[in-house]
């Protein structure tokens, strides 16, 4: 996929905004018309934990937000929440994930991808655009955010995993991730595995939607045909859209399997 060239420009936050919880953010594309709208969910929304949840909708222009680890291991996550390209479940999918990395001694990047645009087609486009925009950057300024180029990875949620494994099969030399985590994730249509293709971690419920289930066993098969590594767990309930919401399910180990992988994968230790 061709990449489009822009210089990423750094604003500060205000302090008493919605979104002032990251300390920088990261416009990536500013060539584009700034546009977001935060909102309040409907309390029913079985994902909202609480009653001053905000999600992001009508999202122009991709932003990364800036979630430094206090003793950094040298890994960064650009971290993708879901919403089937219409929202971003930004808090459990993306703030919630961004802090439990921090825990770990990675630094996340949540990325608020385009959101919402005049079809569903042309958002998911995007989505994987600004995936692939979002590492080469992260990559670019690594020694900025205290992390290691070849230790930046992609890691996203539903419609977030179609980004992640968009960004896991597209990628370019400057773009490549070094890892790549789909949870219960849709998959971009025909894809393909690519020589030198990132090892991945993904994670789905038995009892979520047949396409997300589906998706994953498909990314074992593939994987395994390019002869390049993959980790798969199902779980046997959870449902979708679980993220950072603990459940009393068999999904509630996730965090703890993909801790265990990375690990493994010696994205835990110093650089």
């Amino acid at each position: 996929m061709a990449m489009l060239k822009s210089l990423p420009l750094v604003i500060a936050l205000p302090l008493l905004t919605l979104a002032a919880y990251a300390a920088e953010e990261v416009v990536l594309r500013p060539d584009l018309p700034a546009g977001e709208e935060w909102y309040t969910p409907e309390s029913t929304n079985v994902h909202v934990k609480s009653p001053h949840e905000k999600w992001v909708r009508k999202v122009r222009r991709p932003v990364l937000e800036i979630y430094p680890a206090s003793k950094p291991n040298g890994t960064g996550v650009v971290v993708a929440p879901g919403g089937g390209f219409n929202i971003l479940a930004i808090e459990h999918e993306g703030r919630d994930v961004a802090r439990w990395l921090n825990s770990l001694g990675v630094t996340a990047f949540v990325l608020r991808y385009r959101v919402g645009l005049e079809s569903r087609e042309a958002s998911a486009k995007a989505a994987i655009e600004d995936g692939l925009l979002a590492v080469k950057t992260v990559r670019e300024r690594a020694a900025e955010w205290k992390v290691a180029p070849e230790r930046v990875g992609i890691m996203g949620f539903s419609a977030g995993g179609y980004l992640a494994i968009g960004v896991a099969t597209q990628f370019d030399a400057a773009s490549r991730p070094a890892f790549a985590i789909p949870i219960y994730a849709v998959a971009p249509p025909g894809y393909t595995v690519p020589a030198g293709a990132p090892p991945v971690f993904t994670a789905v419920a038995y009892d979520d939607n047949e396409r997300m289930t589906t998706t994953a066993t498909a990314l074992v098969d593939n994987w395994k045909k390019a002869k390049l590594p993959i980790e798969m767990h199902v779980f046997a309930d959870g449902g979708h859209g679980f993220g950072m919401n603990k459940k009393g399910k068999a999904c509630d180990i996730w965090t703890d399997l993909l801790a265990e992988w990375m690990k493994r994968q010696g994205l835990l230790g110093k650089s």
